[in-house]
């Protein structure tokens, strides 16, 4: 059979492209529309909106790419905005150049801090945050150098071009160009390599970093970017109130760009600039309408009022105005489905898989080791839970071009066994050397990159993501844009291009082509068995763990699947299988390891391992001198399940 036709990126990228530019055209309009025709009062507002919706920008991306909550904000807000005033008051620096460096300096610390604090998860690292955005605001307040509660005074209006920009007007027409390149930059993250690599951490982290995504490394990368954000909002921050204090750094100020991200709706790129405005919009309006509504109100009495209706909003839209626009959208077009078309059968579908050209460079890859070689060996592996031995004294040796069965009664350890091999679980001893590198205790992206993967037992789909978008993290390794790269767009086109053909031909391979572009968690259960096949298939590893990868298949399925398999077999992979129907597994594999209360029992050719007294006494719980129990064994290996 002829390979499947390559094919450019699909109808859902070009419309998310096209959107992108519609999206920014419109909010350009009417940013610039508000800034000419709005009065001053209201264009006041929205100059404190833009300058804040980058830093909400920046945390929107935290939260939403990297799955974890700051609450320090406002403290890398205050760096970039003290460095920008000592850099153009102390010592006459451009206005540009000293953002340049006021941004330089806060990635730095942001990735000082990051480094130990991003090891904390969940609410841990919130509070750790919110500590750091306390230790900014104290040094603040006590250092002479810059200026104390004071702050920094002086801090004149920027110019460009022998023009001052020292009305509301002109200022806010400034921000805006600077908002917008924020948001093509946030978009073209989320849209690349790192942000579907990040999005797949937050819907399975083990899943991802089977695949090589290094979790910690791109956390600390988006982390720092989101700093960088709230650096520049800091920069414009001080040239616009044209002093710098404490209270820049204060608490209330991280809720605020928390509370705009919420709001706009996490993760989502324009959702912070919607915020921003929704936030300031409604702050501004309260401080007005309370003392009309409540005669004597002073103070800080319209912020029960603005407490009260953003409460109602997040219970009623947890999502943000986000959810809002996109439930407004679905309802108008008359569909539920995120871009993906009309769902395919799944009885039309379900025995559609096709079977696998006879060349294929994602079968059958270059430079993979002769077979015959080693690939795998495990020494010793035991793991205890408190009194409990799950696997005791675990060897095994797997070699390139062989496929090893790993069969056992429920309990007995296989999971398990594949869970430390892979890094998922730390072994309690023993050693794991995948192509000579030692690899036992360390994460799963260690193992993906000596050249394995895997795939598990309960399913681990992307849940947020397409068919083709959970292949596509399988290329993870097979590509190499950075996060400049990413944000810049151009040096990643080409090899985005690249990988989704890639990515759709294995799809086509596996007879997954018609649901490319639907959510993978809309599937039939057995289809998405297929996909996390073909999602650890596109890593085109040297071995492949497969732990029960035909559960949820049909009769078709599960024959071309076992083609499948002897196909990456002749083409140099070593496979080691998990599977509870031990007739395939005997018709299948070369070698059969068998577990039975994480201890090796027997481990030899199927015909060996089908008579071993051992196994017999382990499936059907009798002796291994009763004779009968050799009998029935004889009788096939069907008769082993």
């Amino acid at each position: 059979m002829a390979r499947p036709a390559l094919r450019l990126p699909g109808p859902h990228r070009r419309r998310s492209r096209r959107g992108d530019v519609i999206g920014i055209t419109v909010i350009a309009v009417l940013l610039v529309a508000l800034a000419l025709f709005a009065p001053p009062g209201l264009t006041n507002v929205g100059v404190y909106a833009l300058i804040y919706s980058l830093a909400a920008l920046g945390l929107s991306l935290l939260m939403g790419l990297a799955g974890q909550v700051s609450l320090g904000q406002a403290g890398f807000f205050a760096i970039g905005a003290y460095t920008q005033a000592v850099l153009v008051t102390r010592y006459e620096v451009g206005a540009l150049l000293a953002s340049v460096a006021a941004v330089a300096v806060t990635m730095t610390v942001a990735l000082l801090v990051g480094l130990p604090l991003l090891r904390l998860r969940g609410h841990y690292l919130a509070l750790a945050t919110l500590g750091f955005g306390i230790i900014v605001t104290v040094l603040a307040t006590e250092s002479d150098f810059l200026g104390a509660t004071s702050g920094i005074f002086g801090i004149a209006k920027p110019e460009f071009n022998g023009r001052t920009y020292d009305s509301t007007t002109e200022y806010f027409l400034l921000l805006v160009p600077v908002v917008l390149l924020g948001l093509l930059l946030a978009r073209n993250v989320v849209e690349s390599r790192i942000g579907r690599a990040l999005g797949a951490v937050n819907d399975s982290e083990v899943a991802a970093e089977s695949l090589g995504v290094d979790t910690f490394r791109l956390r600390v990368q988006v982390f720092v970017l989101s700093a960088a954000y709230a650096s520049v909002a800091g920069t414009a921050f001080a040239h616009w109130l044209g002093v710098v204090n404490p209270n820049t750094a204060n608490f209330p100020l991280s809720v605020s760009f928390l509370l705009m991200a919420v709001l706009g709706g996490v993760g989502t790129v324009y959702g912070a600039v919607i915020g921003a405005f929704a936030v300031e919009g409604l702050d501004d309006g309260l401080r007005r309408l309370i003392p009309e509504l409540v005669p004597g109100a002073v103070g800080e009495v319209q912020l029960i009022g603005f407490g009260i209706l953003l409460t109602t909003i997040m219970i009623f839209l947890p999502g943000g105005l986000h959810q809002l626009w996109t439930t407004a959208r679905r309802r108008l077009s008359g569909s539920d489905l995120e871009g993906g078309g009309p769902p395919a059968d799944a009885d039309a579908t379900a025995d559609a898989v096709a079977p696998p050209p006879d060349e294929s460079p994602l079968l059958a890859r270059e430079g993979r080791p002769v077979a015959g070689t080693p690939l795998l060996e495990v020494s010793g592996l035991t793991k205890r839970f408190g009194g409990v031995t799950a696997v005791d004294d675990f060897d095994l040796t797997v070699h390139a071009g062989e496929i090893v069965a790993l069969i056992g009664p429920n309990g007995a350890g296989k999971t398990t066994a594949f869970n430390m091999i892979s890094g998922a679980v730390d072994p309690t001893a023993g050693t794991v050397t995948m192509a000579g590198m030692r690899v036992e205790g360390r994460k799963p992206h260690v193992f993906a990159r000596a050249g394995a993967t895997r795939t598990f037992q309960n399913l681990q789909i992307f849940t947020s993501a397409t068919v083709l978008g959970n292949v596509m993290v399988g290329r993870h390794l097979r590509s190499r844009t950075g996060l400049l790269g990413a944000a810049l767009v151009l040096p990643a086109r080409r090899e985005e291009r690249a990988l989704e053909a890639s990515a759709r031909e294995l799809l086509d391979l596996l007879g997954l082509g018609p649901d490319a572009d639907r959510l993978a968690v809309d599937l039939p259960f057995g289809r998405q068995r297929l996909v996390e096949v073909a999602r650890a298939l596109a890593l085109e590893p040297d071995l492949l763990l497969l732990d029960e990868p035909m559960a949820g298949l049909s009769g078709a399925e599960r024959r071309d699947l076992a083609r499948l398999l002897r196909r990456l077999r002749a083409g140099g992979m070593a496979i080691v299988l998990v599977e509870h129907d031990v007739e395939a597994v005997l018709a299948l594999a070369d070698r059969v390891a068998v577990l039975e209360d994480g201890v090796r029992i027997a481990l030899g050719a199927p015909e060996e391992v089908r008579h071993d007294p051992a196994v017999v006494a382990a499936y059907l719980g009798v002796e291994p001198e009763d004779s009968s129990a050799v009998a029935v064994a004889e009788t096939g290996p069907g008769e082993l399940r």
